[in-house]
């Protein structure tokens, strides 16, 4: 074996390679600068970004806030304004509301007072002895009716009572018990509502044709004109109360069960009403539709169309509207809006009187009326 290296050779080893290094080299040995000639370039710190990214991020931030803030007090100022207006619009027509109701209320209750403390001298004695029915549509209820029937009995009338007429005869549809009283064999539905028409028109008529005149003296072998009344009931009558297709409601002085339409000189007044259906008021309108030769001496009534809300549906035409809008039927029957007030029942009665003596006239305040008032007996 090789002897081991002495300390003193190592280094002496080591000095060598030292020197062999320092020879080879322009450069001093150990020296860990880069070699000479590289250029050595600066190094861009990361935190240089984040602080220039944040600086952009800020600005937008600020802008965007800045600009929002100037833009929202603005549109506040200017919503602010309009919300001040309207409350001051708002309470000024809340106000004005207010007023108007009052003043209604108050023409309302006068109205009222004059129909109970007026009506009586101003209509005494212009119906005296004269017998008045009232045909009310369907949908009209009795309480619709009574101040009606106050002023109408304050005249002196024979007030026979009301018909009530029932939305069941519209018909739509063939009911087979009425169609045996009325001896019809298998009708279809509009053959069964023209013959309830025309017989129900008929026994009308009959009824309001002129009184025998108390003067004369017909020969004691002169028949009864076919259909004239003879003291009872029609029998078109009977069966449509019994079969519940209308309802008989006596008058003052009269009984349940009493016959109506029993006797010649019969005048009438056909009530509707504002908020009815169509089909309701065709019902009533038949009556005068199908009336035979001449008109019925009749006048078509209606209360007062309630005013509605801008958003509200057009309310359905009262049958007073119907006729009028008709050019054949508004030549025929005379008609009275706002029979719910004391014009319009004065109105009623001083047509009722005059049928025979003045023209078709419709009066009132609504659209078409030509006067507030007929001429005064």
């Amino acid at each position: 074996s090789s002897p081991r290296s002495s300390p003193s050779s190592s280094s002496a080893w080591s000095a060598s390679r030292s020197a062999r290094c320092c020879a080879a080299s322009t450069s001093t040995c150990g020296d860990r600068r880069l070699p000479q000639g590289r250029p050595h370039s600066p190094m861009i710190n990361i935190r240089y970004h984040i602080v220039s990214i944040t600086a952009v991020f800020l600005a937008l931030g600020i802008g965007v806030a800045l600009g929002s803030t100037f833009l929202d007090r603005a549109t506040v100022d200017l919503l602010e304004n309009r919300i001040g207006s309207a409350e001051v619009r708002i309470d000024a027509t809340e106000a004005e509301n207010e007023r108007l109701t009052e003043q209604l209320k108050a023409a309302d209750e006068r109205d009222a007072s004059l129909i109970v403390l007026a009506s009586e001298d101003l209509v005494a004695d212009h119906l005296t002895d004269v017998p008045v029915l009232l045909v009310a549509a369907p949908g009209v209820g009795q309480d619709r009716l009574d101040a009606l029937n106050t002023v109408i009995e304050r005249t002196g009338a024979d007030l026979a009572g009301t018909i009530l007429l029932s939305d069941r005869l519209a018909l739509d549809e063939v009911d087979d018990g009425l169609a045996t009283d009325l001896g019809l064999d298998e009708p279809t539905a509009p053959e069964l509502r023209r013959l309830v028409d025309d017989e129900l028109t008929a026994a009308l008529a009959a009824a309001a044709a002129p009184a025998p005149d108390e003067e004369a003296t017909p020969p004691d072998d002169a028949p009864p004109a076919e259909g004239t009344p003879d003291g009872t009931q029609p029998e078109i009558v009977t069966t449509l109360a019994e079969r519940g297709f209308l309802e008989v409601v006596p008058g003052p002085g009269r009984a349940e069960g009493d016959p109506v339409l029993e006797q010649t000189g019969y005048r009438y007044v056909l009530v509707g009403a504002p908020d009815l259906e169509p089909a309701q008021n065709d019902v009533l309108l038949s009556l005068i539709d199908d009336a035979p030769d001449e008109p019925l001496p009749a006048v078509v009534v209606s209360a007062r169309v309630p005013p509605t809300g801008p958003d509200a549906p057009e309310p359905a035409p009262t049958v007073v509207e119907v006729i009028r809008a008709d050019d054949v039927l508004a030549a025929e029957v005379s008609t009275v809006d706002e029979v719910d007030t004391f014009a319009g029942l004065l109105s009623t009665v001083y047509v009722l009187q005059q049928l025979d003596d003045i023209d078709v006239g419709h009066y009132g305040q609504a659209d078409g009326a030509t006067a507030l008032l007929p001429p005064i007996p």
